[in-house]
């Protein structure tokens, strides 16, 4: 069974802003050109230094199949809307430029 995880970063510095493994959830919704991705129980201190940095985000997505290598997912936000939703705790961004590597591929 693969495993998942989610990372939201700051592009300029690396600071790694949210991950799924601190028991948050989230979608993947395409949405014409762009992908929606929804994260589920961000804090508000969180979800605020996200929207805050809403220019300077990567999103990383790692499939973790059992037996299997690592895919990355890499896309950038850009320009796109970011939005925290306080009451429900929910980080919604906009994001494009979907790069998928596999590290397997560059390194033995």
């Amino acid at each position: 069974m693969a495993q998942e995880r989610v990372l939201v970063k700051h592009s300029v510095t690396g600071r790694l802003l949210l991950s799924s493994t601190d028991g948050l959830t989230y979608t993947f919704d395409h949405a014409g050109e762009l992908t929606l991705v929804t994260i589920n129980g961000v804090p508000a201190d969180k979800g605020a230094a996200v929207v805050e940095l809403k220019s300077e985000l990567n999103v990383f997505r790692f499939e973790e199949p059992q037996g299997g290598p690592i895919i990355k997912h890499w896309y950038y936000v850009g320009d796109n809307p970011v939005t925290y939703d306080e009451a429900a705790q929910r980080l919604t961004l906009s994001v494009q430029s979907e790069i998928e590597y596999r590290p397997d591929q560059y390194w033995e």
